[in-house]
């Protein structure tokens, strides 16, 4: 199997790049009136959450509070698939941190009269207009935040998707097996097209092959 897709450096998110879009987004959550401090809150969970979990639109809309560390238990995004096949991505814990005060304190305010607020089999994200964020509101809505960080026509879900495989990649020291599972990927394929960004050192790489059989060859003659 081939790669169907080519993936160039402008798709992805520099760490530099990464360290500016994430000041953008938590400046207003720190800073903001109140009344600003809703949409700054809920744009910062989009960005962060799309951006430290790779999720595609249709899965980040498709998010319920049962499916998050509120329902779950741990620091996940589960993704519901047909007959059970259900999908866990692993998420950092300040994400989490970012889901339980959101759900605590922005969400509630942002629910139409007539969804209990405990009632987790509910959507995660609603919007100002009290109604669940769809695929085409949250991709608007990440393109905006996007641009006003200074991204211009790169601004996209799929940027932030990208940046993920990225650096999930290169900081997991070249884990293919999780950066595919994480990311959704059928093919292990596709999920190597990260690789050709990441610079590494291969005399190193060598030298430890070299060590690590000769420890096991000594521990297995004794």
């Amino acid at each position: 199997m081939t790669s169907t897709w080519q993936l160039t450096r402008d798709m992805f998110l520099s760490f530099d790049e990464v360290d500016l879009l994430l000041d953008h987004v938590r400046a207003p959550c720190r800073n903001a009136s109140t009344r600003r401090r809703v949409a700054a809150c809920l744009d910062r969970l989009m960005i962060e959450g799309l951006l430290f979990s790779g999720l595609r639109t249709s899965e980040f809309c498709g998010l319920t509070v049962a499916n998050t560390i509120v329902g779950r238990g741990e620091s996940v995004f589960v993704i519901e698939g047909l007959k059970g096949r259900d999908r866990t991505v692993h998420v950092p814990s300040e994400v989490s941190r970012l889901v339980e005060q959101f759900v605590a304190d922005i969400r509630p305010g942002l629910l139409p009269a007539d969804v209990d607020p405990n009632d987790p089999t509910r959507p995660l994200v609603y919007g100002e207009r009290k109604n669940p964020l769809e695929r085409t509101g949250l991709y608007r809505r990440v393109v905006r935040v996007l641009r006003a960080a200074g991204l211009g026509d790169r601004a996209s879900v799929q940027l932030l998707r990208h940046t993920y495989g990225y650096l999930a990649y290169a900081l997991s020291h070249g884990n293919l097996l999780f950066v595919q599972r994480q990311l959704g990927h059928a093919h292990p394929m596709v999920t190597a097209i990260y690789a050709q960004f990441v610079e590494e050192s291969y005399q190193p790489l060598a030298e430890q092959i070299f060590i690590g059989s000769a420890i096991t060859h000594h521990a297995g003659g004794a």
